[in-house]
């Protein structure tokens, strides 16, 4: 659990006439699963949440949703709604009320349904939070999908084949003798890849194995970007400082011929402190 989890969303997402969470008293249509439109941070203040025995992993991730607006503005359940969603939900309401450090309690109770949990355990934020977002309606799990297409490319025959799979984050891991920063890093990732020797490829139209090179681009990027730095290495956390700025441009990552996208802003994060084995979660 030796990580560092950075959310970004698009900037485009940002009015200037946004409302605070909770004051759109607008209906949604009924049956159906509405949320709101802005995307913007709220100006009301949140109450805080307390550890009730290794729980900062849940707190994080709940802040951390709570600070994406089309979540934490989301209406009353409907039948297209989950149990999850609809804890989730009441759990971001309850922040925004007066009053003393809030337990979700009913969060924690249903953390052995989502990940491999018992309680009063230590756990990873980076789990749980891939198993909420699984575990919310498609509405609501839309915001983190982008798309991402893997081209092999023949180096005998100059053949290609592709294939475009659904993303819910980017993992990458960081080097111990490496000062790179986010965005250097992110270059790493997209470089194409040569497979040769035991990772060459099989070429159909060659009808044997041939050494490639393999492309990951995105086709579509996410509402919100979270970007996972898995500091473990060998049993070893890696403290190495890893520089980013407020705004992420994924031009560079996007693959030829497709709409330009806009910047991504950070809007919130999670850190593990401490040791592999002792630490805390923020």
């Amino acid at each position: 659990m030796c990580y560092f989890l950075i959310f970004f969303r698009k900037q485009a997402e940002i009015r200037s006439d946004s409302t605070s969470m909770g004051d759109n008293n607008t209906s949604p249509p009924r049956g159906t699963e509405h949320i709101a439109t802005d995307d913007s941070f709220t100006t009301k203040p949140y109450r805080g949440l307390r550890n009730t025995g290794n729980t900062c992993f849940l707190n994080a991730t709940i802040q951390c949703l709570g600070a994406i607006d089309k979540v934490s503005q989301m209406y009353s359940p409907t039948r297209e709604s989950t149990k999850t969603q609809h804890r989730l939900r009441d759990c971001v309401k309850e922040l925004q009320r007066l009053g003393t450090a809030y337990v979700p309690t009913h969060l924690i109770q249903q953390i052995p349904d989502l990940i491999r949990y018992k309680i009063g355990d230590p756990a990873d934020a980076h789990e749980l939070l891939i198993a909420l977002i699984n575990d919310v309606s498609e509405h609501v799990s839309q915001l983190f999908q982008g798309q991402m297409t893997s081209t092999i490319k023949c180096s005998r025959c100059n053949s290609t084949t592709s294939r475009t799979d659904t993303t819910q984050d980017i993992s990458v891991h960081i080097e111990e003798d490496a000062s790179l920063s986010l965005v250097e890093r992110l270059h790493d990732f997209f470089h194409p890849e040569t497979l040769e020797g035991t990772n060459a490829y099989w070429c159909d139209t060659c009808q044997k194995t041939c050494w490639v090179t393999k492309t990951l681009l995105y086709t579509r990027t996410p509402t919100i970007l979270i970007v996972h730095l898995k500091r473990l290495i060998l049993g070893k956390k890696i403290q190495q400082h890893v520089h980013f700025e407020s705004i992420l441009n994924l031009e560079p990552f996007m693959r030829p011929n497709y709409p330009p996208v806009p910047e991504m802003e950070l809007i919130s994060i999670i850190s593990h402190q401490g040791t592999k084995d002792n630490g805390i979660q923020q």
